[in-house]
């Protein structure tokens, strides 16, 4: 249980508190910790949408999943993510996305009633996860941005000028292998490396592994829509 506590305390929710003071909170809260295997789903749209999750260990995708067979990834979330902030409080009856772990994961689980028991008990953990909702509305207005452009070199460029300005770094680290993020801007892998190997030939970047080094904003810049 300690353990388990001081994990909770590295979550953007709990934060603020003291790991005695998120145990007092939690002592007749009921949760639970489940653990998932690599490729396990954790939510999908058959299950009912009243449980928020937070990742203690592992990663997960959230994906749409058409009928075509076409998987789009949305994101890719790590330890210490909410998982399902969006949908938990909506009015649906079912997750929108299929979650699924993208390793071996350990997930601490609450359902809605208890989590509005945490919200009563403290406003700021209530308010930390509005910011949370928020946030990722944005950040999902950033996948729709993407999405909606016509050339490939153009998602590239907006995802490579996003992460630049949120890492407010030119070299960026990708969480994520180069798999996951031809899924997120909705190409193909070989697509995706073929255009990367473009844009280091025009000096515009340089990559390794997860590393991708900028090395003109502008050249970048000319590449995505105006």
């Amino acid at each position: 249980m300690d353990s388990m506590i001081r994990l909770l305390n590295k979550c953007c929710l709990f934060s603020h508190l003291s790991v005695a003071e998120i145990e007092g909170l939690l002592r007749d809260v009921a949760s639970s910790i489940r653990c998932y295997k690599k490729n396990e789903v954790i939510f999908s749209p058959h299950y009912p949408a009243d449980t928020l999750g937070i990742i203690l260990k592992g990663s997960i995708d959230a994906q749409k999943i058409f009928a075509s067979g076409k998987v789009i990834t949305v994101s890719r979330r790590f330890p210490y993510d909410l998982i399902a902030d969006v949908s938990v409080f909506a009015n649906i009856n079912y997750y929108p996305s299929t979650v699924l772990a993208c390793e071996n994961s350990h997930i601490w689980l609450i359902n809605k009633a208890n989590l509005l028991k945490l919200f009563a008990r403290d406003h700021r953990i209530m308010v930390k996860f509005l910011e949370t909702v928020s946030n990722r509305a944005l950040a999902l207005n950033n996948v729709i941005e993407i999405l909606s452009l016509n050339s490939v070199p153009a998602k590239i460029a907006y995802f490579l000028t996003m992460e630049q300005k949120k890492q407010k770094n030119s070299t960026i680290t990708l969480k994520f292998p180069k798999k996951s993020l031809a899924e997120q801007i909705n190409v193909s892998r070989p697509t995706l490396s073929r255009e990367l190997k473009k844009m280091q030939l025009m000096g515009i970047i340089s990559c390794h592994k997860r590393t991708i080094k900028i090395h003109s904003l502008e050249k970048l810049a000319d590449l995505c829509p105006h």
